[in-house]
């Protein structure tokens, strides 16, 4: 009967936490995500010089896609506009399938208007050659810092660079990339 009264008790617990964690809106929310396919329809992207237009391809079989560098060995694609609203703590999450050894993959965030200096965007991951699979996950407050978000008055309006970085064929297989808001 004890055993029975503490499994009971322990229930009761966890499921008022569960409820109560619930109401608190704490937590991480997604606030974008696009699917491997998303990424597919995603366009080369233009750099300030008009340069490094890569490519996107989907690949269903294998559910995952393929981010190229452009014809002059560089860059990679773009996201559609989007509001980066860091008057909340924001992240950014990214999984990789695949990025063959030479190679390495940045993402960064370009804002359609841009402050001095940041018309190349701000590093949102810098060059690295995670893979398998794997998330990465960055918190953006942090990586962008305070002075730069308050030059922004807290929400940035731009697009996302996803490039392959390392040849002048590299690529990058990307699962998935998703904004996320709240706390950790």
């Amino acid at each position: 009967m004890k055993k029975f009264l503490t499994l009971a008790v322990v229930l009761l617990t966890a499921l008022a936490l569960v409820a109560c964690g619930n109401e608190s809106g704490d937590g991480l929310k997604i606030v974008k995500q696009f699917s491997a396919q998303d990424l597919g329809s995603w366009t080369g992207s233009v750099t300030p010089d008009g340069s490094a237009l890569g490519t996107a391809t989907y690949n269903a079989e294998g559910d995952f896609t393929v981010i190229r560098v452009g014809a002059e060995s560089w860059g990679g694609v773009q996201s559609p506009v989007l509001t980066l609203d860091l008057t909340k703590q924001t992240y950014i999450a990214i999984q990789i399938k695949e990025v063959n050894d030479a190679f390495k993959w940045t993402v960064k965030f370009v804002p359609e208007n841009p402050e001095e200096g940041h018309d190349w965007g701000l590093y949102v991951f810098e060059d690295n050659g995670m893979k398998w699979g794997k998330y990465v996950m960055v918190d953006v407050n942090s990586q962008f810092g305070q002075d730069i978000i308050d030059v922004y008055n807290g929400k940035i309006e731009g697009k996302f660079w996803i490039w392959a970085v390392g040849a002048s064929d590299a690529n990058v297989e990307v699962l998935s990339f998703t904004i996320l808001q709240g706390n950790l």
